[in-house]
């Protein structure tokens, strides 16, 4: 005689809020130039009883995320912005936004941004090698600026003497050629190649490709 019981305790139990997101995951790609991205990730309470958000938490301290509040009615929409700053970054990146909510305090809900960032200068390959006693034959690096980059490469230059650098210009200023030969190989060596250029403006950066004799 136990199952009614189990059952008015059931059917007694207050229903517990619970947010329904839109999406867990947002993935962008930035556009060259873009200081930053921004993502939003839209929620409702689906519950019967207001939720609070208690804690936002990025994974890293180039991401930040804001609410316009903090406590949300049944039915009540609401939105996180996350927003991730570009800087130098380049590549794939992935950060998590952990949301805790007052309905289940030990188990945060994972929101992912997962961002593209095109290169301003690519460099095929960008580390060249040679073995001990092999012939010390040019190597080639193909460096270029990327897609939409308002970017000039002024120059490459070699850290090491012993490391020289025949430098042909593709497109002028947008595409170089450049044939890496070390002095020898008789001997461990070790180098760095220096692209100089004119981007951004108020920053320019200096790009690198390495050299390696082992």
């Amino acid at each position: 005689m136990r199952f009614p019981l189990l059952l008015s305790l059931f059917l007694a139990a207050p229903a517990f809020a619970q947010l329904k997101w839109d999406t867990y995951v947002q993935t962008l790609k930035a556009k060259p130039g873009d200081p930053e991205v921004v993502a939003t990730y839209r929620f409702a309470n689906t519950g019967s009883t207001p939720i609070k958000i208690t804690n936002v938490h990025t994974s890293c301290g180039c991401t930040t995320a804001a609410l316009t509040k903090d406590e949300y009615a049944p039915g009540e929409s609401g939105e996180i912005t996350a927003r991730m700053e570009v800087g130098s970054r380049t590549g794939h990146q992935e950060k998590s936004i952990l949301v805790t909510t007052s309905d289940n305090p030990k188990v945060p809900t994972e929101l992912r941004l997962l961002v593209d960032i095109p290169e301003a200068v690519v460099m095929k390959p960008n580390f060249v090698m040679w073995s001990l006693g092999e012939q010390p034959e040019p190597k080639t690096i193909d460096i270029k600026i990327g897609d939409g980059f308002p970017a000039k490469l002024l120059g490459v230059d070699s850290d090491n003497p012993d490391i020289k650098v025949e430098v042909h210009e593709i497109r002028p200023g947008v595409e170089l050629e450049v044939k890496v030969t070390p002095k020898d190989t008789k001997r461990p060596e070790s180098g760095t190649l220096l692209v100089r250029t004119d981007y951004p403006t108020e920053n320019p950066q200096t790009y690198y490709a390495y050299v390696r004799v082992k």
